[in-house]
C-alpha cells in the first residue's frame, strides 16, 4: 500500500501544480464596442464590431480581492480542487473527504469545460480560452487517474490487496 500511497501524493501534487498553471491562461472574456483599428493586441478581434480583453483566472481573483469584481462565485469552481488536495495531503484518507475530493474535481471539470466550450461556441472559434479548457482537461485526467488509484489499491473485486514490502 505504501507505493500506491506514494503514488497518489505525487499525483495530487502535480495535479495542483497543473492547475495552477491552467489559472494563467485565459479564462474569461471581456467583449466590449469596438472597430478593428481600436483593437490592438492583446485584444482580439471578434468582428461584427466587437473586440475583447482576455482574462485570466489570476487577474479575476486579483480583482475579487481588490474589490474590482462582485463575481465572487465564479471563482469557487477552479479553487475547490486545491483546497480538498490541500486536506486530503495534510489530514490523510478519509472516505468522506475522498467523495468529496471527487465531487469538486467533477464540479472543476464541467464548470471550465462548459466555458471553453460556450465561448468558443457563442465567437464561432475565434476566442479559445485555452485556460478553461486545460484546466478542464486536467480535472477529467484526475477524475480518471483517482478512480483507477483507487481500483488499484482495492483491487476489482473491492478487497484490499497485500502490498508485499520491498527489502533491500
Amino acid at each position: 500500500m505504501l507505493r500506491v500511497s506514494t503514488l497518489k501524493t505525487v499525483g495530487r501534487v502535480v495535479s495542483m501544480v497543473f492547475l495552477l498553471a491552467a489559472t494563467m491562461g485565459p479564462w474569461f472574456a471581456d467583449s466590449h464596442p469596438a472597430t478593428e483599428e481600436t483593437c490592438p493586441p492583446p485584444l482580439v478581434w471578434l468582428g461584427n464590431g466587437y473586440c475583447a480583453c482576455l482574462v485570466s483566472f489570476t487577474a479575476f481573483v486579483q480583482d475579487l480581492i481588490s474589490g474590482q469584481s462582485s463575481l465572487w462565485l465564479l471563482f469557487l469552481p477552479p479553487v475547490l480542487p486545491i483546497l480538498s488536495t490541500l486536506l486530503l495531503l495534510l489530514i490523510g484518507e478519509r472516505r468522506w473527504l475522498w467523495v468529496c475530493h471527487l465531487a469538486v474535481w467533477g464540479l472543476a471539470a464541467i464548470y471550465s469545460l462548459l466555458w471553453f466550450v460556450g465561448i468558443w461556441y457563442a465567437h464561432w472559434g475565434t476566442l479559445i480560452l485555452w485556460g478553461a479548457g486545460f484546466g478542464g482537461v486536467v480535472a477529467v485526467a484526475i477524475l480518471a487517474w483517482e478512480i483507477l488509484m483507487c481500483q488499484r489499491a482495492r483491487g476489482f473485486d473491492g478487497e484490499p490487496k497485500v502490498d508485499f514490502p520491498v527489502t533491500a
